[in-house]
């Protein structure tokens, strides 16, 4: 049996973890979604986390620093905060 506990994760996670997370659009697996942010001009040392809450949902990337999320500009990745 699972228990649910009401966290709050803000209290875990940098302040500025939103200002510094892509999303990259589409039906795309773990490895096409890394080769779209690389085209884009993200390193893949910049990758922090990765995660995807569903099968049709977009894949968000929390990067290093808020500078390397705001230098992406390609169709199909934005800024989670926009």
């Amino acid at each position: 049996m699972f228990r649910r506990y009401d966290v709050d994760l803000l209290d875990f996670l940098d302040k500025d973890i939103f200002q510094r997370t892509l999303r990259v659009e589409g039906r795309l697996s773990r490895e096409d979604a890394i080769k779209r942010l690389t085209h884009a001009g993200v390193n893949p040392s910049d990758i922090v986390g990765m995660y995807k809450e569903g099968e049709n949902s977009p894949w968000s990337v929390v990067l290093k620093t808020r500078d390397h999320a705001e230098k992406v500009n390609a169709d199909g990745i934005k800024l989670l905060l926009t």
